[in-house]
């Protein structure tokens, strides 16, 4: 008999799920792509496909999962450009080492970008960025190192940022085998990648142990993920129930609290902010690193209003703020930016991470570190994009085209 019920139970539960999933497509295919929004259809598809994509994965064998892995890596890379490279391991990580032949003996050092791909710590992989990592190594005659770093939920912070610095300080230690410029060196990343290369960047301009490195020349933040403590800034506000694109702020909430201790349930608690404590929410670290201040007032007409922070819970708050106040979880959260590498900040329109973007911009400035940011009005998360990839858009193709004049004449 246990066995009998037990088997209901899962059957129920499967078809309570699959039900919700129905439920989830329906109102993402109803509701309205923002009205200011580029190339709306083909957003709302890929958001769709995205959200079956997830849903499906815990009841998917994993067989076709094999299957399915396999031959989308394949397609992603036979995409191009054609471009030489080669799949190894720098100090046990996997990485793909993009690198035109130079012809000639005495050939002009290059740049070098180390690459971490998005996905929120949880999903991706070098194939996934491979169309944008080759370009950036033909267009800029650079050497890219793409790493594989470790994903939730099988490993938890701090394993993909140890996994991204390990890879960083391997490629510095060995930049003549690529005849790379120790002068010339970024990282760079999108979304949680771009968590990673700010959190990487960070630690080794802090850290005395890698005091004996080069120093890197520069951060690339592609619209990065930098804070878990406040999800009611403006861009949360805005649109944090746009079903439409790409993520929303329950996605990138599960995203963090996956990442943190493996506890999706708390993404309940950081949407609405019952994550932290009144005394935590007016302390001075966070007036200073998180104010909503910084964020200039072209960016709060849009339906925001200044949030209420005299409410939280003091048991959560105390359970986690070990890792939440952490730079390397969350570099927003570093109370002394002098001394960071010049930055590039990409941030979009419409994405609940913007502010995230704005706020470190604004903070680095302030810290006297030189930085370059880049506001797409009509742009959204994952914007970035190869002109064949499958979220072209008009602002995107710009942000790209933008990018490499900047990198090729800077990096």
């Amino acid at each position: 008999m246990p066995t009998i019920r037990f088997a209901r139970m899962d059957r129920y539960s499967k078809m309570c799920s699959i039900l919700a999933i129905i439920r989830s497509l329906l109102i993402a295919a109803l509701q309205p792509v923002p009205a200011g929004i580029e190339s709306p259809w083909r957003l709302k598809l890929f958001t769709m496909l995205i959200m079956v994509g997830v849903a499906l994965e815990p009841y998917t064998p994993k067989i076709l999962k094999k299957i399915f892995d396999k031959g989308s890596r394949e397609s992603m890379r036979a995409a191009g450009p054609n471009v030489p490279y080669a799949d190894t391991t720098f100090d046990g990580v996997p990485v793909r080492v993009y690198s035109d032949e130079q012809m000639g003996k005495n050939a002009c050092k290059r740049p070098g970008i180390v690459y971490f791909h998005g996905g929120g710590w949880r999903y991706g992989h070098v194939d996934m960025a491979h169309s944008v990592t080759a370009e950036m190594a033909r267009t800029l005659d650079a050497v890219v190192v793409s790493v594989e770093y470790r994903l939730t939920p099988k490993y938890l912070f701090p394993s993909s940022i140890d996994d991204c610095t390990k890879a960083t300080v391997s490629f510095l230690q060995c930049l003549q085998e690529f005849n790379v410029d120790p002068a010339r060196v970024a990282v760079m990343g999108e979304s949680a990648g771009g968590n990673l290369a700010a959190a990487v960047s960070q630690r080794l301009a802090f850290d005395p142990k890698y005091k004996e490195l080069p120093k890197l020349k520069m951060q690339i933040l592609l619209y990065p993920c930098l804070q878990a403590f406040d999800f009611q800034t403006p861009s949360y506000q805005q649109n944090r129930n746009l079903l439409t694109v790409v993520i929303d702020i329950n996605i990138m909430a599960e995203c963090w609290a996956v990442y943190l201790n493996n506890r999706p349930s708390l993404k309940h608690q950081m949407t609405s902010n019952k994550h932290t404590s009144v005394k935590a929410k007016g302390s001075p670290l966070v007036k200073k690193c998180l104010s909503h201040d910084l964020i200039p007032d072209e960016f709060k007409k849009r339906g925001y209003f200044a949030p209420s922070t005299d409410f939280g819970d003091e048991g959560i708050y105390n359970d986690i703020k070990g890792v939440l106040l952490d730079p390397d979880y969350a570099p927003l959260m570093r109370e002394d930016l002098r001394g960071l590498p010049e930055a590039y900040i990409l941030t979009a329109e419409y994405d609940v991470l913007r502010d995230d973007g704005i706020m470190y911009a604004k903070r680095l400035e302030k810290a006297g570190v030189p930085v370059t940011w880049k506001h797409y009005e009509k742009g959204f998360h994952a914007m970035f994009s190869t002109k064949n990839g499958p979220l072209t858009s008009p602002s995107g193709d710009v942000a790209v085209a933008d990018f490499f004049e900047f990198a090729g004449r800077s990096l």
